[in-house]
């Protein structure tokens, strides 16, 4: 039975060596030699490195994975009685894995609640998490990653998927979606973990005391960050965190690409230089695993936190500004403010700026971040994965603010696709939780289970325009069509339905078990689909997010002709897709046509109709050709334009 005080976990990475589209590199897992020197380099701790079964095509679910790690620690530790302290090291996609299994241990549920009564009895030995090359805020392609990795991300992504496919049919696994993929920025597994950490540490700095392990930050777990200062996959953006780092150090491995990181041997065959790199390696890594806190950050190659920025790319850090890294715990709310389709969100500003006069007046420390996803067309809008993709977007600005403002409960308002987004991101991922959301020409489904929703947000305001026929033309009838794969509807049209009747004004959903919240809606308010976001509503906006004040303005009813108008939008619009599409497939058509016409020559089946009309007309076939190509090309071009113009 070993005796050691220490145990240091080390966390593999994706990938194993010998996967065939590695063509030779090293995989994630930490070689058996570099383990070997740790151990000869830190002879009071144990050194262990659980097996994971991480391939490249694995389809298997971080939750999962995570599930099996804490079990794995959690046997581990009961066999080692006089074990004082645990480090946590997570390599590349396993330093996401270990932060998970930080909080689980703590008990942090998938909604990011702690529960003490599923916290482990090892939680409070983990003494550190040493991150490795790590993807903590998950990874992205840029243009900074090899070109081979970016050309062959799609392909890999496609055969993977058809991998997943093959093993679902033959239930070898019954995940379709590759082990790696559910690591992306704003991913949900990525967001939910982040979440809780933040939840864990605010938690843990409450409690802290005097007299703790040197390993730690000022009574709480301290985070080491190390990075290769060549990695070509790994970004300081990906592996850091945004918000209060007082417990967190950076050091830079030089020399170090993403795979080198786990290189601490020399080779007879290197060059001097590589022989640095690698003693400077093997160092810098004993050093983050053994050296007490405040002296690591007195080291000269030791990054202070307040630095980190330096290393983060500038727009990480525009919808907070360095100034407020400082403060960030002290705020006591934040609002995001978000924009929606064929917008550039300039309006975000101002009703962000009315927000935080109010919140001085009232004495509230207020910060109202409102980041943009750019220009959002319709062709975004209804493509497949266009929503997706920016749900993974807000998701991730909002565990940004998370961990930028700890402290502080978070509030919503959106309009439009951005309505969406913030309901999507709460259907994905439970740890997202709003104080009070606002919600103005919402294309959120009538149905949308609010009453599921109550852990999640306090309260919601719907603005419902009375002649919003943007959203009563496409979304809601989307909705009426029974079209669940765009999941989007006509709540900014016609309300939600659990709101109750018009004139809706404030009404409690959800059940006394698991709690309810207020949903209030101003149905009608007088215009279209951007009435409620007009200069006249931003006090009111404000007011409600921040003391929860509903609006004195008294509903405005909806006029008979628009009310009629609306009940026709689904046979309207219906008419008109159809008219779309007969107008897209007119070159078909034409050709159709004409092979038709081929039959009706006497005496000739349809193939030598039209062989006959080749050879007598052949300048008119050549015609009818180039003219039927050209409509095709113009008329989809010119599809593709108004698309994404609109």
């Amino acid at each position: 039975m070993s005796m050691q005080q220490t145990l240091v976990v080390a966390i593999r990475g994706w990938t194993n060596t010998g996967d065939r589209l590695l063509w030779g590199a090293p995989g994630g897992e930490f070689p058996e030699a570099s383990l070997d020197v740790l151990r000869a380099d830190l002879p009071d701790a144990e050194v262990w490195a659980p097996e994971l079964d991480l391939t490249m095509f694995s389809m298997r679910d971080p939750e999962d994975v995570a599930q099996e790690l804490f079990n794995l620690i959690d046997a581990k530790v009961l066999a080692m009685p006089g074990l004082a302290s645990i480090i946590l090291v997570g390599y590349s996609a396993g330093s996401l894995l270990a932060r998970r299994v930080f909080c689980m241990a703590h008990g942090a549920g998938p909604d990011a609640r702690l529960d003490a009564a599923h916290a482990a009895p090892w939680a409070g030995r983990i003494q550190r998490l040493v991150v490795l090359a790590g993807i903590t805020r998950g990874w992205q392609l840029s243009t900074a990653s090899p070109d081979s990795v970016r050309f062959l991300s799609p392909i890999l992504f496609g055969l993977a998927r058809f991998v997943g496919w093959c093993k679902s049919l033959s239930f070898i696994s019954q995940g379709r979606l590759p082990f790696i993929w559910q690591l992306k920025r704003g991913a949900p597994f990525v967001i939910s973990t982040r979440i809780q950490y933040v939840e864990v540490m605010r938690q843990l700095r409450l409690q802290r005391v005097a007299a703790t392990h040197s390993l730690m930050a000022r009574g709480v777990p301290s985070t080491i960050f190390l990075l290769g200062a060549k990695d070509e996959y790994i970004s300081p953006a990906d592996c850091t965190e945004l918000g209060p780092r007082a417990e967190f150090a950076y050091i830079e491995l030089p020399g170090s690409n993403h795979a080198k990181v786990l290189k601490l041997i020399d080779n007879a065959a290197e060059d001097a230089a590589e022989c640095l790199a690698t003693h400077r390696r093997r160092a810098r890594l004993v050093a983050a695993l053994s050296t007490p806190f405040d002296e690591l950050l007195e080291q000269p190659w030791a990054l202070p936190p307040g630095d980190i920025d330096d290393y983060l790319d500038p727009m990480d850090l525009s919808e907070f500004g360095v100034a407020g890294a400082g403060d960030g715990d002290q705020v006591q709310h934040a609002v995001m403010v978000v924009h929606g389709i064929r917008d550039n969100g300039f309006w975000t500003k101002r009703v962000a700026r009315e927000i935080k006069t109010q919140g001085r007046t009232a004495h509230i420390k207020v910060r109202a971040p409102s980041p943009s996803y750019g220009f959002f067309s319709m062709w975004d809008f209804v493509r497949p994965g266009g929503r997706k993709n920016a749900t993974y977007w807000f998701m991730e600005r909002y565990a940004d603010v998370r961990s930028h403002f700890p402290n502080a409960a978070i509030s919503f308002v959106g309009h439009s696709n951005g309505t969406y987004l913030a309901a999507h991101a709460m259907t994905l991922c439970p740890a997202l939780r709003f104080e009070r959301i606002v919600f103005a020409g919402s294309v959120v489904r009538q149905d949308y289970p609010w009453s599921q929703r109550t852990t999640q947000v306090g309260g919601v305001l719907n603005y419902v325009g009375n002649a919003d026929g943007v959203v009563a033309f496409m979304p809601a009838v989307f909705e009426f069509l029974g079209l669940r794969w765009l999941d989007v509807g006509g709540a900014g049209a016609f309300g939600f339905k659990e709101a109750g009747s018009p004139p809706a004004i404030r009404q409690r959903v959800g059940g006394l078990q698991d709690g309810q919240l207020e949903l209030t809606e101003l149905r009608y308010v007088s215009g279209g689909h951007g009435a409620a976001i007009d200069e006249q509503f931003w006090p009111e906006i404000a007011a409600f997010v921040l003391k929860d004040e509903i609006p004195s303005r008294f509903p405005v009813p909806r006029s008979p002709r628009t009310r009629a108008l609306f009940a026709f939008a689904p046979a309207l619009t219906t008419l008109g897709l159809s008219l779309a599409m007969t107008v897209l497939l007119l070159p078909v058509l034409t050709i159709a046509g004409i092979a038709l016409a081929a039959t009706n020559i006497p005496g000739s089946r349809t193939g030598e109709g039209i062989t006959q009309l080749i050879v007598e007309y052949p300048l008119l076939w050549l015609l009818v050709a180039l003219l039927s190509v050209g409509l095709t090309i113009g008329i989809s071009w010119l599809a593709r334009r108004v698309l994404r113009a609109w």
